[in-house]
């Protein structure tokens, strides 16, 4: 079946469902990561998801990625299943050009410029907030394409879940808290490991022959303590730590050992109802140690050194944010890089305002930078409550950058004459983006146009004769694209829908003009379809994709492909519950990044004590 016909498929079955369904009383969502500050999901202008607890238990998904895939706008790229190097493409950018953060501290590797979204285990995550389009204006560097917030996990009482599966996959929870107004505090802890399966299916692509199983193992506890000191300061700390090993196929490296953290605090002071001031920093560590067959190769650790100020005022109708924020970057490896840290210091602006049924938003940044000098950003936002919010249009424009990482930028000189360039500038990128959307009682939707020019990419480029490689600002990229959101219930049946066409070119004279950019399908889509019988749950997830090609010259093409997963959730008292997951059912075999394998027909238990 293509892609084409599953999508058009799944818009039909969400419309009847919809278009059939009864009222039903539903808590609006606020998100804090689209503007800084908390707003109802209804008031933000632009493109947002909320991903809950509930919702990720529902879908029964082992990875960030996994769970990740199939949202509007977003493509998956995955070297070899669990714990493998994966790729988030938002909106046709780099996976570089897309903020993470964890608990509002920045995530990430200094090197290589890419958080390692396959080592943050799911069962630490109480939600996420995926906010699409430029938000430089806000957080600075990495907001080309927009940010991906995760809050790690808020227990109120006791809860616990053991799961067991395919390729020999074991997972086991546990946590404890309480949520009271005055004290709250939370800790959970994660354990998950699996056998796998042969992460590269050829040697020409990999440069190595391994058809062994690749594994992977991570042992997690996340924390966080807070206290509210009357009503005018509350105090918040956090953490999350990760640590485990993944191994993989490769000619240098087949194993790493890596230990990821994020311990972060916050600091609010509300002296009145119309003013807050909020002191937050917080420590990121990526600590990777790789190895051949057991044999010390090489070492790279990371941290990203975060603190921040911010104070809101709100007049009425109007709320007026003013903050800054301090980046240090720094790393220690056992390759020479010429430079081992830099600096970044931001200074940011914003206003949200309501006059009648419009909401408007402007905001500004000024970003110094130690290695490349400053960068200026700006977003300008409206949303028109057209039928309050049965009908609403928005339209918005942003300008964003992106810093080279200390790879781009110093990579130690190699046997082969490879190196960074120290003298290259942030990527730069323009965007506008125009939509539609509307709530009822029985259905929600959201159509969002878009448009993103990207300047001073940076490329590497290899000499063919003495493989030498070096990053120079040569490459242009223009992605257009089209997001269709919809949801509704009819009684006990649940649809959803998220289709994304999307045309990511790039820009650059050469050869390869208006060629596909790699791994970006053009089109994508994925419905999910639930019936609730009570004690009972069953659920679908159809997940389209359509072809990608792996290389800039579209000479090296993945076919699209289909997969279906089929999920019951059986509830066997007050608290506990059985879940049960056919992953793949039709064990549809596929990539997406080239020569390596994702993971066929796949059954997963898990038995789950979580008190309503």
């Amino acid at each position: 079946m293509s892609v084409m016909r599953v999508c058009a498929a799944s818009a039909v079955l969400s419309f009847v469902t919809a278009s059939t369904a009864v009222a039903a009383d539903e808590l609006e969502s606020v998100v804090v990561t689209a503007a800084r500050v908390e707003q109802p999901i209804s008031k933000v202008i632009g493109s947002v998801t909320v991903i809950t607890r509930d919702e990720i238990e529902q879908r029964q998904v082992q990875s960030v990625q996994d769970l990740l895939r199939g949202e509007a706008g977003i493509d998956i790229a995955n070297n070899g299943g669990l714990g493998k190097a994966s790729s988030i493409y938002l909106r046709g950018a780099n996976s570089s050009q897309t903020l993470i953060l964890v608990d509002g501290v920045r995530l990430g590797s200094a090197t290589l410029g890419l958080t390692s979204i396959e080592f943050i285990p799911v069962d630490q995550i109480e939600r996420i907030e995926i906010v699409r389009g430029p938000r430089s204006s806000l957080y600075g560097s990495d907001a080309m394409s927009g940010v991906i917030q995760i809050f790690t996990r808020k227990n109120d009482g006791v809860s616990a879940s053991v799961g067991a599966g395919s390729y020999n996959t074991q997972n086991y929870s546990a946590g404890f808290g309480m949520q009271g107004e005055t004290l709250r505090f939370s800790v959970n802890g994660v354990y998950l490991q699996t056998e796998g399966f042969n992460a590269c299916n050829n040697s020409a692509g990999c440069f190595v022959t391994e058809p062994d199983d690749d594994g992977y193992r991570n042992s997690s506890v996340s924390a966080q303590f807070g206290y509210a000191f009357g009503k005018i300061v509350d105090l918040e700390l956090r953490t999350l730590y990760a640590q485990g090993f993944t191994e993989s196929d490769g000619f240098d490296v087949n194993e790493n050992r890596f230990r990821n953290s994020a311990p972060s605090a916050r600091l609010r002071i509300t002296p009145i109802d119309a003013l807050s001031i909020t002191l937050s920093g917080g420590i990121t560590q990526d600590k990777s140690t790789n190895y051949k067959n057991s044999t010390y190769n090489s070492q790279f650790d990371t941290e990203k050194r975060n603190a921040a100020a911010q104070i809101d005022w709100r007049a009425g109708n109007h709320n007026f944010t003013l903050g800054g924020d301090y980046l240090n970057d720094v790393i220690d490896s056992n390759n020479a890089f010429v430079a081992t840290e830099r600096d970044n210091i931001g200074v940011f602006a914003q206003y949200l305002g309501k006059l009648g049924n419009h909401e408007l938003s402007a905001s500004a940044r000024h970003d110094d930078n130690e290695q490349f000098g400053t960068y200026n950003t700006g977003n300008l936002g409206w949303k028109w409550f057209v039928l309050e919010r049965a009908l609403t249009l928005n339209a918005g424009w942003g300008k964003a950058f992106h810093a080279p990482s200390f790879n781009d930028l110093y990579y130690p000189l190699d046997p082969f004459g490879s190196a960074g360039n120290p003298n290259l500038m942030p990527e730069r990128s323009r965007s506008f983006e125009f939509g539609a959307g509307g709530a009822y009682s029985w259905l929600s939707w959201s159509v969002q146009a878009f448009q993103t020019k990207t300047l001073d990419l940076i490329d590497w480029t290899c000499d063919p004769i003495t493989f030498a490689c070096s990053p120079s600002n040569v490459s242009q990229a223009r992605v257009q694209g089209l997001e269709v959101t919809a949801s509704g219930r009819w009684d006990q049946l649940t649809a959803n829908l998220n289709y994304t066409a999307q045309d990511p070119r790039n820009r650059a004279p050469g050869a390869n003009f208006d060629h596909i950019l790699t791994r970006r399908s053009r089109q994508s889509g994925r419905i999910d379809v639930g019936y609730d019988f009570g004690t009972a749950q069953i659920s679908t997830s159809i997940n389209a994709v359509g072809a990608r090609y792996e290389n800039i010259a579209n000479t090296t093409r993945m076919a699209g492909y289909t997969t279906v997963d089929l999920k019951a959730n059986i509830e066997l008292g007050k608290a506990l519950s059985l879940q049960v997951k056919l992953g793949n059912f039709f064990d549809r075999q596929y990539e997406t990044t080239r020569y390596y394998n994702q993971e066929g027909r796949s059954v997963y238990l898990t038995l789950r004590y979580q008190p309503k």
